[in-house]
Parts: C-alpha cells; sequence; structure tokens
C-alpha cells in the first residue's frame, strides 16, 4: 500500500509539472500542448481497445512513463520554431461570437461544435447499438420501450434521442438549449423520415411538460453541466409517470481521471477551441473521441459522490439499480480494474430508475 501511495504521489507530482509547463507554452506552441494532453489523456481512460499500444502492463506505471514522454516533449519547445509570438495571434482562431459569452451560452456553443465533427455512421448506427446494449447488457430489455412515450432530457445532436424513436417508441421528445445541436438532430430525423420524432429548444431546468407525462425519461451525461444538479434531478423525477423508468447518467467525483480533467481545463482555456479541433483532426482522432475536448472546453462541470446520489435517489424513486456496462466498447466499467478508486474515484454514475 505505501508503494502504491508513493507511485499516486508521484504521478500528481508529474501532472503538477506537466500542467505547469503547459500552461507556459499554450499560446506560443499550442500544438504541442494538445498533442501532449491528448495522449496524457488517451493513457488515463480505462480500459480503451482503442489504444493497443501500451506503455506498461500495469496501468499506473503506464500512466507515469507517459507523463514523463510528454514533459520531455514540452521541454524540448524552446528548440522548435513557433508561427505565434503572443497570446493577441493566436485568438485570431476564436469566433468573434464567443466573446463575452457567459458559462451557459459557452457550453452550447462547445458542444454545437462537437456535435458538428461526429460522422454519420456514429450519431445514427453506432448510437443505436451503443442504447440496445446498455439494456441488454445490463439485464434489461430494451422493448420496454416500444409504444411508450419518452423524454430524451438534454439531447445535444439527437443522437439518443433518433436512437429511441428507431426503437419503436410511441413518441420521442428532444429537449435541449443548444441550438446547434437541435437543428442536427431535426436533419438527421427528417433525412431517416422518422415521423415520432420532435426537438424542442427548452431548458432541463425547467421543462414545459405536465407532472408525470412520460414513461421513460432518458438523461446522458448532461445534468452535471448545469450548475443546478439537484433541480434537474427533481424535473427528472417530476415529469416520469408512476411506475415508469428511466436511465441517468452522471459524472462521478475523486480520482485521478477527474482530477486531471480538472486541471486540463485551465491550460486549455488559453487555446482557441476551433484551433484545438483542427489539431486534433488533423492527427487523426476518431470523431467520437469528441469527449477529449468535452473535457478541455466545458466550462461547468460538477462531480457527483455516489453516496450522496444513492441516497437522493432512494429517497425518490421505488427502485435503483447501478448499471455497469455502458453500452459502448470504448468505455467499460472502471470498478473491477487496479487502482480503481485511487485512479476513476466513484467513475461514471449510471443507473436505471423506476418511480
Amino acid at each position: 500500500m505505501n508503494m502504491e501511495n508513493d507511485s499516486m504521489k508521484d504521478v500528481y507530482d508529474l501532472l503538477d509539472k506537466f500542467t505547469e509547463i503547459s500552461k507556459k507554452l499554450a499560446f506560443k506552441h499550442p500544438y504541442l500542448v494538445i498533442i501532449a494532453m491528448h495522449e496524457y489523456f488517451r493513457n488515463i481512460w480505462p480500459n480503451d481497445p482503442i489504444i493497443e499500444e501500451k506503455l506498461a502492463d500495469d496501468k499506473l506505471e503506464s500512466i507515469i512513463l507517459c507523463l514523463k514522454n510528454c514533459l520531455n516533449l514540452l521541454s524540448s519547445a524552446e528548440k522548435i520554431g513557433s508561427y505565434f509570438t503572443s497570446k493577441e495571434l493566436l485568438t485570431k482562431f476564436k469566433n468573434l461570437d464567443e466573446k463575452g459569452e457567459k458559462d451557459h451560452s459557452q457550453t452550447q456553443t462547445v458542444y454545437g461544435k462537437l456535435w458538428k465533427s461526429l460522422d454519420d455512421n456514429y450519431l445514427i448506427q453506432d448510437t443505436k447499438n451503443i442504447l440496445i446494449n446498455l439494456f441488454e447488457q445490463n439485464g434489461m430489455n430494451v422493448n420496454i420501450l416500444k409504444d411508450k412515450i419518452v423524454l430524451d432530457m438534454g439531447c445535444g445532436s439527437g443522437r439518443f434521442t433518433i436512437a429511441l424513436a428507431q426503437l419503436g417508441v410511441k413518441n420521442v421528445i428532444g429537449v435541449d438549449l443548444g441550438e446547434g445541436g437541435i437543428k442536427i438532430g431535426e436533419k438527421q430525423s427528417k433525412d431517416l423520415d422518422l415521423k415520432n420524432i420532435q426537438f424542442m429548444k427548452e431548458s432541463v431546468l425547467s421543462l414545459p411538460f405536465e407532472d408525470e407525462t412520460f414513461d421513460f425519461v432518458f438523461s446522458k451525461g448532461v445534468l452535471h453541466h448545469t450548475g443546478q444538479l439537484e433541480n434537474g434531478l427533481k424535473e427528472f423525477y417530476r415529469v416520469l409517470k408512476p411506475g415508469g423508468n428511466g436511465f441517468l447518467y452522471l459524472y462521478g467525483s475523486g480520482g485521478l481521471f477527474w482530477n486531471s480533467r480538472k486541471k486540463m481545463r485551465e491550460v486549455m482555456k488559453d487555446i482557441p477551441m476551433n484551433y484545438t479541433l483542427g489539431v486534433l483532426d488533423t492527427i487523426g482522432m476518431p470523431s467520437q473521441r469528441y469527449v477529449f475536448a468535452d473535457s478541455w472546453y466545458v466550462p461547468i462541470e460538477e462531480h457527483v459522490e455516489r453516496k450522496w446520489l444513492e441516497e437522493f435517489l432512494l429517497n425518490k424513486f421505488s427502485k435503483i439499480t447501478k448499471v455497469e456496462n455502458s453500452g459502448e466498447s470504448t468505455i467499460q466499467s472502471m470498478s473491477n480494474l487496479p487502482y480503481s478508486n485511487e485512479l476513476w474515484g466513484d467513475g461514471e454514475l449510471r443507473y436505471f430508475l423506476t418511480k
């Protein structure tokens, strides 16, 4: 245990050095910082089959080696020329309409750009398969959705709204404040000639529906970006019918993974998102890895303690079922991996709920 504690101290010491030098280089050598950040994020990601190469068999040792390699890369920056001699030159990549945005508007802008970067196959077919796997690999029958009235609470680009519509629901409504994502969802659903789907630009914190309207409420990775998590959870419960079911996914708290995201955001706020997306596209990052830029640029991100959340849910819902499998081959359960608590804390919080 002492050796493990020493190793974690080494990791955090290296992470502090990494973020410190990254901040210094962010405007002059942003491309190097982005590549180093990308490489580090790939290595702290849990159980990802897309990352075939391993620096070491031991996950903690692999992370330490990765941080050292990233530091070596950045330490060579002074020997490499730069097109950016001032922050003003770098900020030409920032859209004028982003200036002065408040956090909630900035969140919508970030996701609006990210949705546009996703390929159609991922948006439609891959998402449908993810949704089927989410149910079937966690002991739930996806047919419970058939002929139901469903809410996608924070639908983004509508990828899951569309998947729900394709799985035989009577009607599904996708709600989100991001106009860019709504437009993508509307176009995709029109192209697919889906008649049982609707999109609305509304806040998940004040849903425009009567109490007990929906048979199923779906909310994946949204409420922790609102700044009012508890209000969002209350709205989830309010619009769900008695005996109705739902799915909820939130970010957990604690551990290196979540702490690293916070530190990386402090660095990446000095690099325009347009520039970052261009670099990530150039180095061949798969479109479904939009979560990387999500982690770096979304201004509101609340991390939830599993104990608090389960107590809150049990006080309202008649049944909560912890979901281990995300339905995606690239994100598996963190709880059964070595150093799980140290690296990922509470992990990702996924639950099927019954009112």
